[in-house]
Formats: structure tokens, sequence, C-alpha cells
């Protein structure tokens, strides 16, 4: 297995077996990275994004508190995705990996909130791959005008 192309063939790095890229799934190292994140975060709903180019992890960031709920909740906290672009320069191209986990840490549903995708958008990121439960995987392809959701079941 490597990684697929846009052509739909399979494209393999010089000296790097292709398990260790991605592992075995391609996409599941990230979302797998997302979920470790998201258990870090201290907000009430605790949500990560991972941000990658290629074969590379660009950013990582759980949802962060910005101002006292107490004060102002609606802006109590900056969404992953909005702390993931902040640590990236170039992200145009890349691909964005959302979790979201309960308290026992079991995936939930992490798909963004349309703030959050006007600035993938504007950003120039293409997909993003988001936890929809325990065992699926939600894709919304974000590049151009119109927005496609597609759940994938993961093996």
């Amino acid at each position: 297995m490597g990684l697929p192309t846009s052509g739909g063939h399979v494209q393999r790095e010089r000296g790097r077996r292709p398990e260790e890229s991605f592992g075995r799934f391609g996409y599941m190292a990230p979302i797998d990275l997302a979920i470790r994140q998201a258990m870090r975060s201290r907000c009430r709903y605790r949500m990560a994004a991972v941000l990658v180019a290629g074969n590379r992890v660009l950013a990582w960031s759980p949802n962060l508190r910005r101002n006292n709920p107490m004060i102002d909740f609606r802006h109590a906290t900056f969404h992953a995705e909005e702390a993931v672009l902040r640590r990236a320069r170039h992200t145009a191209g890349a691909v964005i990996y959302i979790a979201r986990v309960n308290l026992a840490g079991s995936p939930l549903l992490a798909r963004p909130c349309p703030r959050c995708q006007q600035a993938l958008a504007i950003a120039g990121v293409t997909r993003a791959h988001y936890t929809t439960g325990a065992t699926t995987v939600g894709t919304l392809v974000i590049a151009g005008s119109s927005l496609h959701q597609t759940p994938v079941p993961v093996p």
C-alpha cells in the first residue's frame, strides 16, 4: 500500500515502506493523532485538529481557551481548526483531520462549523476528514464552491 495520487495510482516513497508514512490504512495515523490531541483538551467539547500536506504533519492542536467562559461564553475558545491554521504557514493544498472525544475517549461527531469551513477554504485546505462516531470517518471537500460530505467506515 502506498499513498493514492490524483489519478488513482498508488505512489510509493523511496527508501520508506508505505506503512511508515500514515500506517496501514492511509488516513488512520492523522485521525489517531487528532484523537490523542482531543483527549488533552481542557474545554467542554474536547476537539483537536491535525493539518497534513502530503506525508508531512504541518501542525496539530486541541481547541484552546482564550477567554473566561463566565465573562464571554460565545467567544470562550479557539476552535481546533483555527488554532491549527494559526500554527501553520503554508496551508494551500493541505488536508485537515478533526476529532472530538467524550470523557471516556470515544470518538464523536466532529464536523467543522460553518465559520471554520470558511476559514479552511480561505486558507486553501482541500479536504477535511472528521470523526463521525467510534468506527466511521466523514470527509468534507472544501476546495471549490460546493461542499460534499461522505461518511466512510473505518476498517
